[in-house]
């Protein structure tokens, strides 16, 4: 037995009991079985089911709806989507040649570490969950939601293990954190005396507390690949590999930076002198010029101006793993800019230059004993022992450009004037690096103490009489 009704061109189900009647684009045909089956050629030119039915009713209902999403372009091919993520995400990620080499570089590490690879079990889950394994179309807001907070805690647990492993110290690093809380006199570098480590030893030992895991320990990695995943999924959207973007979680991409204390200038000093003679000179311009650190360390002796004591930013430090280290534009057009020091950073530039830079327009002002670019790896391999020595372990290289601007403010740069220094395109990303210190509020309420003088305050004008 094999009962047959063929579609028109129209969506709307036929009611003719002809077994032959055509229609342009489907078909509604009975099984040997007695089931109904709905068969319709979509807008590829691919002759597809729409499932079998048990009435002949419910077949070409599902039809005629199916024909209908394709006359209001909203047809979506049922195959469509069934490739891995792993698959989609590689292929998308191959198309992306217009993304900074760094930006690439990051999303192909987040994409490897956490939408490809297994996430461990959480609580709320026995099983690892493991997105690139799964097909396009069968990403859900659910499982979304289940992967999101897996990242969440794996990055936690794995930021919190390098926070502990980084505030390791040393009993030399200890005493000299001792001594400079209490103020004992203590060289950042070289052997410590006999008489102040027995003066520790006497005060019971102290090393420095453990570090307590910031709130959100992990959180920035989670959301940038939460962002990744939503813009993945946005580019299967328009191929209609999916019908919405199942990245639903809320706030999921957002990420509140935490609090941090910008390096006072004696421990920029301190830190500055317990770095390797070669970048010592690095520290200060960087903390008192404000320049990211693509930027410090991609400068030529042609981009210094001693006579006006200023650094032009031309150029910026590439770097990406496995990959040479090569130069390119600054991260936008406001990157470009010109920076002028204060003096006794430009002295020690200066000092820097006739010892460690080489002769030529082209040399890196900063660079190894072979002249080449400064690998990050070194630069804080370097800064980690620095920033111990002077008993700051909390602090990152990116922190000494917080300081920079911090210091910039304290002194009275407007917000454009700090977005001019900073090289950033928008005055709210300016407003990031500014940071309201105690010193700074008792400051102000000093010049607010003035307006209070009875000498500042104009005399009220007497009431009129009614």
């Amino acid at each position: 037995m094999n009962t047959t009704t063929r579609a028109t061109s129209a969506p709307r189900a036929a009611t003719t009991p002809s077994r032959h009647a055509r229609r342009g684009y489907g078909q509604v045909r009975q099984e040997r079985s007695g089931r109904w089956r709905a068969l319709y050629t979509g807008p590829d030119g691919t002759r597809r089911s729409a499932g079998t039915h048990d009435t002949r009713a419910e077949a070409e209902g599902a039809l005629a709806a199916v024909l209908t999403d394709v006359y209001r372009g909203s047809y979506r091919a049922p195959d469509l989507g069934a490739l891995t993520l792993s698959t989609y995400a590689r292929r998308w990620l191959a198309r992306q040649d217009g993304l900074a080499p760094r930006t690439l570089d990051l999303y192909r590490r987040l994409a490897d570490r956490w939408l490809l690879a297994p996430i461990p079990a959480t609580g709320r889950s026995s099983i690892a969950l493991d997105l690139g394994a799964l097909e396009v179309r069968a990403l859900t807001p659910g499982l979304v939601a289940d992967w999101h907070a897996a990242v969440v805690a794996a990055a936690r647990t794995s930021a919190t293990a390098r926070a502990e492993r980084a505030a390791t110290v040393t009993t030399a690093q200890a005493v000299r954190a001792w001594a400079l809380d209490y103020g004992h006199p203590c060289a950042v570098t070289g052997r410590l005396p006999a008489a102040l480590v027995a003066d520790w030893q006497r005060a019971g030992a102290p090393m420095p507390a453990a570090p307590t895991p910031a709130p959100n320990a992990g959180r920035t990695q989670a959301a940038q690949a939460y962002r990744l995943l939503r813009t993945i999924c946005s580019a299967a959207v328009r191929e209609r590999m999916l019908s919405a973007n199942p990245c639903q979680v809320r706030r999921g991409g957002q990420v509140r930076a935490a609090e941090r204390t910008p390096a006072t200038p004696a421990e920029v000093e301190l830190i500055a002198a317990a770095m390797p003679e070669r970048y010592r000179a690095a520290v200060l311009v960087a903390a008192w010029s404000g320049l990211r650190a693509s930027e410090l360390f991609a400068l030529e002796r042609r981009h210094i101006d001693l006579e006006h004591a200023t650094v032009r930013v031309e150029q910026s430090l590439i770097e990406v793993n496995g990959q040479p280290i090569t130069f390119g534009p600054p991260k936008s057009d406001a990157g470009r800019r010109t920076v002028a020091l204060p003096p006794a950073t430009a002295r020690a530039l200066a000092e820097h230059l006739d010892r460690f830079t080489g002769p030529g327009r082209r040399a890196l002002v900063f660079a190894t004993a072979s002249g080449r670019p400064v690998h990050s790896s070194t630069r804080s391999v370097a800064f980690g022992r620095a920033r111990a020595e002077a008993g700051r372990p909390d602090l990152r290289w990116h922190d000494l450009r917080h300081t920079g601007a911090t210091r910039a403010a304290e002194a009275g740069a407007t917000l454009a004037e700090l977005q001019r220094r900073l090289g950033h395109s928008t005055v709210a990303a300016a407003l990031i690096y500014q940071h309201a210190t105690d010193a700074s509020d008792r400051r102000l309420a000093a010049r607010m103490a003035d307006l209070e003088h009875p000498a500042n305050v104009l005399p009220l004008r007497p009431r009129a009489s009614a």
